[in-house]
């Protein structure tokens, strides 16, 4: 059966083995990660306790939430842009690049002065949790550190860098804070979500560094300041920005709202919950990190039935590799949030509604990236900004009328409405199905 598996890998078009192994290498090192960050979910909750899980997520989302809006769409320009030019053209790599750093460095410093500065009024006024002062102080500090090392994890991803991108990213902050935070009992440190925080930074810190000498270590890469405010790229990059800007409302804000109206018990099972849940897009994950710069360079290379062929075979295969994770969550989902802890198991509702939404997200295909990386950024940006406001708009009501049970089907129907409606803009615009 193996050596059957080898011979028709082999007898398939150089492009597409290209594919499957760096899918392969992405799933690897991404079921590192996910696992991490399940661990990562566990630990805190056992280590920290209820009360304390919930001032740390609560925090760690809102500092996730502005970090990756600080990116002002420069994440997925990098991917667009340095994409369909990395191999070809370092010099429009390297200007790219620096014109990202120029924007994000500023943008996300200020962001994060001003959340250290109303922190106390954030913690007490805002999400009526006055413990939570310290936490979200230590989390402002990290804000412009996560919008660096996703910048650098995109700029890697773009010149399919596999193993360097997924290292720069999440993976890196959590592989560190994971052992730093399992050992504050060791050295007698009560535990406490500001001092969950603070180590977060540190590691984050850690991670932009060792994301930005990977980057140099390229002998092309360097600084070009020669054409900071590159036309294409700055007419794109608004577009991208709300994308970005819009799509964050529903995994991120609504852990922020849900925050708002219930305690922070029910913040730790939901966010809980909505982490688990996103298991089910592993491997949707993975196919858009490798196949994103590969649908840039297509399409500008003007390769439409090679884009198709890649579009359908990777939506086959998300399909193929995410129904069993459905299946176990919609069986077993209870057991499943018990792994957080004996209390956890009231979020196991939760959990069922936010995985039906994901898995419909799983089913559409890489519908973002193929209308971002193709041109079509405007039509994204219509299809997030209308379920942005939508998912927003669902929260508030829902979540103040049932409470998590709400926000979870808010973000559910949100998540698919978008992922429906760009499934049928990438028809109109590319003229196929990406399930084929």
């Amino acid at each position: 059966m193996i050596a059957s598996l080898v011979s028709r890998f082999q007898q398939l078009p150089a492009e597409r083995r290209q594919f499957l192994f760096h899918a392969a290498l992405a799933a690897l090192f991404r079921v590192f990660s996910a696992g991490a960050a399940f661990l990562l979910s566990v630990v805190a909750a056992r280590t920290l306790g209820t009360h304390q899980s919930g001032l740390f997520f609560l925090a760690l989302s809102l500092a996730t939430l502005l970090g990756t809006l600080s990116l002002l769409g420069m994440d997925n320009a990098l991917l667009r842009f340095i994409g369909k030019s990395s191999t070809e053209d370092a010099t429009e790599t390297n200007q790219v690049f620096t014109n990202a750093y120029a924007v994000v460095v500023p943008t996300s410093t200020v962001v994060g002065l001003i959340v250290f500065v109303l922190s106390p009024w954030l913690s007490t006024s805002v999400f009526d949790k006055p413990g939570a002062v310290d936490a979200m102080r230590a989390f402002a500090v990290a804000i412009p550190l996560i919008s660096l090392f996703f910048l650098n994890g995109y700029a890697l991803q773009a010149t399919r860098r596999v193993i360097a991108s997924v290292c720069s990213m999440q993976l890196g902050v959590t592989v560190l804070l994971l052992p730093a935070l399992y050992g504050l009992s060791l050295y007698a440190i009560e535990p406490s979500a500001s001092v969950a925080a603070t180590l977060y930074t540190g590691a984050a810190a850690i991670v932009v560094l060792s994301g930005l000498v990977l980057w140099f270590r390229q002998p092309a890469h360097r600084i070009d300041s020669s054409d900071l405010g590159k036309p294409a790229l700055w007419k794109a990059a608004p577009n991208l920005w709300l994308i970005a800007a819009t799509g964050q409302a529903i995994p991120w804000a609504s852990v922020v709202i849900v925050g708002f109206y219930t305690q922070s018990q029910d913040v730790a099972y939901f966010s809980a919950a909505q982490r688990t849940s996103l298991l089910i897009t592993f491997m949707l994950m993975v196919v858009n990190f490798v196949a994103a710069p590969r649908f840039s360079a297509l399409f500008h290379a003007g390769e439409m039935d090679k884009l198709k062929r890649l579009a359908q075979f990777s939506t086959r295969l998300m399909i193929a590799f995410s129904l069993p994770v459905l299946l176990s969550v919609l069986v077993w989902p209870e057991q499943i949030m018990r792994l957080f802890g004996e209390d956890f198991v009231l979020g196991a509702p939760l959990l069922v509604i936010l995985a039906i939404g994901q898995t419909i997200n799983v089913m559409t295909g890489s519908v973002g990236f193929l209308l971002t990386m193709c041109g079509h950024e405007r039509d994204m940006r219509n299809v997030t900004v209308f379920a942005g406001l939508l998912t927003l708009t669902l929260t508030f009501i829902l979540t103040h009328i049932w409470g998590t049970l709400g926000a979870a089907i808010a973000v559910s129907v949100g998540l698919s409405t978008q992922n429906l409606l760009a499934f049928h803009k990438v028809k109109s615009r590319l003229g196929f199905w990406p399930i084929g």
